[in-house]
């Protein structure tokens, strides 16, 4: 895979998505219904399920070391996901909300280790009354991801992937692809009846629903070379067509955006995300200047929400840019204090994260 691709570019539009569509919703803002039509088109946790599973997978052939592997993994993730916990809880404590409360000290530390280990969607009683109610709901996303990274390994050894030929290899990716998307769509469906249950809401936080869109992003990066004959300098073409086959989907078949996207449209947005990463690939480097803040967005961006609200300063129009402008400059002190620094210790990493003079 080259070097030059969109990729940081495309997570950032990503975590962007997803930090308007909370923003607009924590913070009671009356958005114009079109930005919330646009926004919904490109749901972005998808989109990270995607890329995740190309990068992934493409770095794992690269380095099947798994002492190697898990170390990269753990500096992706956990030093920004740290200084984040502790930035957020000190956001808390700063507007008093601790002094009102009681907090013993095992809840404090079961949601610590909860939330700098593998269960970071777990939100504890005392919190729900400060802001939205959950300080930072995103990094559900986060335990799915790590069980991702944990899969990996396990599905190239077992089934020895990278011993297959290409044929053999798509038709065992195929089954298991079309399996965990009957999952997906029954997880789905079910919502209608089980939504409330405990164990609904545990099952949403394992792999099994969203494993498909990962296995997705295999399959494309195994099969990159054909797919880029037919997708990469298309970006135009592509983002028309998807946006034909999502205005179909809405208003002729009804079908839903969002993390619930139908897989027909979950793969048009894959095909989309690919086609974007490899036109004009250049265009990322240019902009970012391989500053990659997604990251930092996607983990930042709530609890400043919630910040702004308990500040009193929800429900203004200019309420969700201020967010969206703050959340970005937290983030940019993240990635150049924390993430890129931990991201340098990276063994045999794919490509390094620095600032290079690109020519004009």
């Amino acid at each position: 895979m080259p070097k030059t691709n969109n990729f940081d570019l495309i997570r950032l539009a990503a975590a962007l998505q997803v930090a308007l569509i909370h923003a607009i919703a924590g913070l009671g803002v009356a958005a114009p219904a079109s930005l919330r039509a646009i926004a919904d088109f490109f749901p972005g946790v998808p989109i990270f399920f995607f890329i995740s599973g190309f990068l992934i997978s493409n770095s794992f052939e690269k380095n099947s070391v798994v002492r190697e592997y898990a170390l990269n993994r753990f500096l992706r993730i956990y030093p920004g996901l740290a200084v984040c916990f502790l930035v957020s809880l000190a956001s808390v404590w700063c507007t008093g909300y601790f002094s009102r409360i009681e907090v013993s000290g095992s809840a404090m530390l079961m949601w610590a280790a909860a939330q700098l280990s593998i269960a970071q969607f777990y939100n504890p009683d005392f919190m729900r009354h400060y802001g939205v109610g959950v300080l930072d709901g995103s990094t559900w996303t986060i335990t799915v991801e790590l069980q991702f990274y944990v899969l990996v390994p396990l599905m190239y050894g077992l089934l020895r992937w990278q011993r297959l030929s290409r044929a053999r290899f798509n038709l065992i990716l195929g089954v298991l692809i079309l399996g965990f998307m009957m999952i997906n769509q029954g997880f789905m469906h079910a919502a209608a009846f089980h939504s409330r249950p405990f164990w609904y809401k545990l099952a949403g936080v394992t792999f099994a629903p969203w494993f498909y869109m990962f296995l997705v992003g295999v399959a494309f990066q195994r099969n990159f070379e054909v797919l880029r004959r037919w997708l990469a300098g298309r970006f135009i073409l592509v983002l028309a067509a998807y946006c034909v086959l999502g205005w179909l989907a809405s208003n002729v078949f009804g079908w839903g955006f969002g993390n619930s996207l139908n897989p027909v449209l979950f793969i048009a947005l894959s095909t989309l995300a690919f086609s974007a990463a490899f036109s004009a690939t250049a265009l990322s480097d240019r902009m970012l200047r391989r500053n990659d803040v997604s990251y930092g967005v996607y983990i930042y961006h709530e609890p400043v929400i919630n910040l702004l609200m308990v500040a009193g300063l929800g429900a203004y129009w200019m309420s969700v840019p201020v967010a969206i402008a703050l959340t970005i400059g937290v983030a940019y002190a993240s990635w150049r204090l924390v993430e890129k620094p931990a991201l340098s210790l990276k063994r045999h990493p794919l490509y390094q994260h620095r600032s290079a003079r690109l020519a004009s």
